[in-house]
């Protein structure tokens, strides 16, 4: 088994347990699917709470033709956790049953996640990423399947972070420079960098993929299937945005990128620098969780390709992104 550059079989080993198994893929689709059910049972009893409680706040604030509206406003803040409590039904009886049924359905099924990402072979490491708590990590691990996973690019390829050939445009006027999928068709019509300004110019092609031009991934087309999982693009989106609210490391990272792209990449709009950085923060988490995963189930292991292949010397290993002591599970 060869470890990335900067780790040590005993390092990787400290973080995940290895999980010796005569037959990893079995054990790991099991495992999986598992995940997969509690995940999604616990997001639909999620939403039914929330659109029941939305219902009961707006009967409260007379937003609905039930309510009376000369009446006073109860706190519908109160009133829901009171429901919760089962201290009171609410305004309408039944609304208020089904609200806190689906509320202690939902607590249920995040117990039962959290117990079953207890015994994921990646959770010691996991457990210890500021950001990352039980149910984001039930979302994207019941989507994955490491076994299947020869490189970190197959997990970015299937969350759909790999990048496609594509085109830069640029406009002499302001500077702007902007890169779009090959097969896209470019309006001329743009705002001046940084501002909601128009400018006179027009966006004209520059470069071409011929070049190493390469650009995110794009949503399907109407009609057209989409290429990677959307729903783990998603969750891996939500992990990126926790990592900036809470402050982790990976958010360090994050902010490290953005600083970089702006002084290397003056035409770019801030929008473009953030999710470029965004995308590079969730790539490197998956490399991390990809290595970790594969080494805990005694599986092979390859150098980074920017190692490998590129030559760069810049590497974050997986301890490095960690917490001293595990995170409690608060999710964003």
């Amino acid at each position: 088994m060869l470890p990335w550059p900067g780790t040590s079989e005993g390092n990787v080993h400290d973080i995940a347990r290895t999980v010796p198994s005569p037959d990893a893929s079995l054990v790991a689709g099991l495992a999986a699917r598992d995940l997969r059910w509690l995940a999604d049972a616990y997001e639909q009893a999620q939403r039914v709470r929330v659109d029941t409680g939305e219902r009961i706040r707006a009967i409260l604030q007379g937003r609905d033709a039930r309510r009376d509206v000369t009446s006073d406003v109860p706190d519908p803040e109160r009133v829901l956790a009171a429901i919760r409590k089962g201290e009171e039904d609410g305004p309408v009886p039944l609304l208020g049953r089904t609200f806190r049924r689906h509320a202690e359905e939902e607590r249920e099924l995040q117990r039962a996640m959290r117990e079953a990402v207890a015994t994921h072979p990646a959770w010691p490491w996991l457990s210890r990423v500021k950001g990352v708590g039980v149910t984001l990590a039930a979302k994207l691990l019941a989507r994955l399947d490491v076994t299947r996973a020869p490189a970190p690019s197959s997990f970015w390829a299937y969350c759909g972070l790999a990048t496609v050939p594509g085109i830069e445009y640029r406009c002499a006027t302001c500077g702007l420079r902007a890169s779009f999928p090959e097969r896209y068709r470019v309006k001329g019509t743009h705002s001046r960098p940084g501002t909601s300004h128009p400018c006179d110019g027009s966006l004209v092609p520059h470069r071409g993929p011929e070049t190493g031009i390469r650009v995110a991934q794009p949503r399907p087309g109407a009609g057209e299937r989409a290429a990677y999982d959307m729903y783990a693009k998603k969750v891996c989106y939500l992990i990126g945005v926790s990592f900036l609210r809470s402050r982790s490391t990976y958010g360090a990272y994050y902010r490290t990128q953005r600083e970089r792209m702006r002084e290397e990449r003056p035409g770019w709009t801030q929008g473009r620098i953030h999710f470029a950085a965004l995308r590079k923060t969730e790539k490197l988490f998956l490399a991390h969780l990809w290595l970790v995963w594969r080494t805990a189930l005694a599986l092979p292991t390859t150098a980074p390709y920017a190692h490998a292949v590129l030559g760069r010397d810049e590497y974050f290993p997986p301890e490095a992104m960690i917490e001293n002591e595990a995170i409690q599970d608060v999710e964003p």
